[in-house]
């Protein structure tokens, strides 16, 4: 079944069911005595991963662009009852965003329940919003965390999936000292484009 929007496609074939894969061909050495063969690894699967490399460079945009920007907007991200996003609702939100103008989206922020969500569930989602409409909007990815190296594999990955701008807090409740602050800055404006969310009452 295929998804058109109005300003992206997304097709559910175009991910492999889980059950479609099958395992690579064994290695040398790999048979049994009964002439079957046994993966040296509990599941190897050809052709299924995904490069997590954020110095490969896909659809970031530049400071300057961002900073050409005259309407970014905060995303919602609608649920369902189970706890699931429900990806329709969301899509409905986006097509709303981009028809009124908006030129960029923050995608898992505050107003995007980033906070409830795994890392997993934010990268899966910023992704997604590439995916379906990264042509026709920026896609900017909440990868902040007042852990350094959290922000950085947030950041890394939300990279290697497409968006074109990372969106950074300052270290939270447990607040650094200023060369705290400045050292964790410099390391993760130094991966790619980036706005910097200052809360100053909880940060």
């Amino acid at each position: 079944m295929a998804v058109s929007t109005d300003f992206g496609f997304c097709s559910r074939e175009a991910i492999a069911p889980f059950s479609s894969l099958r395992p690579l061909r064994p290695a040398a050495g790999t048979h049994t005595s009964t002439g079957r063969w046994r993966s040296s690894k509990a599941a190897v699967f050809a052709n299924y991963h995904l490069p997590m490399d954020s110095l490969e460079v896909k659809n970031r945009t530049s400071t300057e662009d961002i900073k050409k920007f005259r309407l970014i907007t905060a995303i919602k991200t609608p649920y369902l009852p189970d706890g699931r996003f429900d990806l329709e609702a969301y899509d409905s939100l986006m097509n709303i965003q981009i028809i009124n103008g908006a030129e960029g989206v923050i995608v898992g922020g505050t107003t995007g329940e980033g906070h409830l969500m795994s890392w997993d569930e934010h990268i899966m989602l910023i992704g997604h919003t590439v995916n379906c409409f990264g042509t026709s909007v920026k896609v900017i990815g909440y990868t902040g965390s007042n852990s350094t190296r959290e922000a950085i594999h947030a950041t890394e990955q939300g990279f290697a999936v497409g968006m074109h701008a990372a969106l950074h807090i300052n270290p939270y409740y447990g607040k650094t000292s200023l060369r705290g602050l400045v050292s964790h800055f410099e390391t993760v404006l130094a991966m790619g484009p980036t706005i910097i969310y200052n809360v100053p009452s909880r940060t």
